[in-house]
């Protein structure tokens, strides 16, 4: 089933697709409302998927904490809404970026890494995330090695300490993925330069 999301409308002439994936306890419109800021030049159709768990007032989930499982079924889930995404609207597959943070930035990583048989994530961006649950992935290595990955991380990360930013950073060098690191004066959030990060391997991937 395709997720609910929501799509930035009025934005020029799409070349290509950026779909932003937020985390826990958040919603669509946290990422929806930075998308703008990274694509300027309104090169992407912007895309943030909602997650389909309540767990607050404002704040959903992708998958319970005791239940990892359920990664599997939202991998699925967002795939199909990039490629349905994609035929819709006249978009190469190939070129799809997607972007994550913190939960979903997990997300974004497994998305590059599955077998589903299609082309490869042009580029993957993981903001303030962790690794999936790997156990829960049927992981094809050779489309992952095709795919660009800018991980980006705050220094006064509360949730994200420098163990487990190293834990994934080691993890995709053993793994010889093509990863970009960047380390900014923030803690578990965005900042004008983050984003100006993005901005830059948007316009040169």
């Amino acid at each position: 089933m395709i997720p609910e999301h929501y799509v930035i409308e009025g934005r020029g002439n799409p070349k290509k697709l950026l779909m932003l994936i937020h985390g826990y306890d958040a919603n669509e419109y946290h990422l929806a409302s930075l998308g703008p800021l990274m694509d300027p030049n309104e090169e992407c159709l912007i895309v943030a998927p909602r997650a389909p768990i309540k767990i607050s007032e404002r704040g959903v989930s992708w998958y319970n904490k005791d239940n990892k499982s359920e990664i599997t079924d939202r991998l699925n889930e967002l795939d199909e809404l990039i490629s349905s995404l994609c035929s819709n609207n006249n978009l190469d597959r190939a070129d799809t970026i997607v972007g994550g943070f913190s939960q979903g930035a997990g997300l974004a990583i497994g998305l590059s890494f599955i077998n589903n048989g299609l082309e490869p994530i042009k580029l993957c961006i993981p903001i303030c995330g962790f690794l999936p649950p790997l156990e829960e992935l049927d992981i094809n290595w050779q489309r992952a090695k095709t795919t660009s990955y800018l991980a980006q991380f705050g220094t006064k990360d509360p949730y994200i300490s420098s163990e487990r930013m190293g834990e994934m950073v080691n993890y995709f060098n053993e793994k010889d993925l093509s990863l970009t690191v960047e380390t900014y004066d923030m803690g578990h959030d965005n900042t004008i330069e983050s984003i100006q990060g993005i901005q830059k391997i948007l316009y040169t991937n």
